[in-house]
């Protein structure tokens, strides 16, 4: 009884690194005593990060 592999379809780590952001940059802002700024610029290093990883795997954003 042999069974046939299913490919399995990448899924997007953006939104896991965008929150991964979120939670670095509330840790770091309140170290630094500046929440806001600190977690904007982590959330955005966060996105720019889950981009470049989605583009490597070959996800997708859209109908293609």
């Amino acid at each position: 009884m042999s069974r046939k592999s299913k490919k399995v379809k990448a899924t997007s780590l953006l939104p896991m690194c965008a929150a991964g952001g979120v939670f670095i940059g509330l840790g770091l802002g309140a170290l630094m005593d500046n929440v806001l700024l600190v977690m904007l610029v982590c959330v955005v290093i966060g996105l720019g990060a889950g981009y470049a990883i989605d583009k490597k795997n070959g996800v997708t954003y859209g109908r293609h």
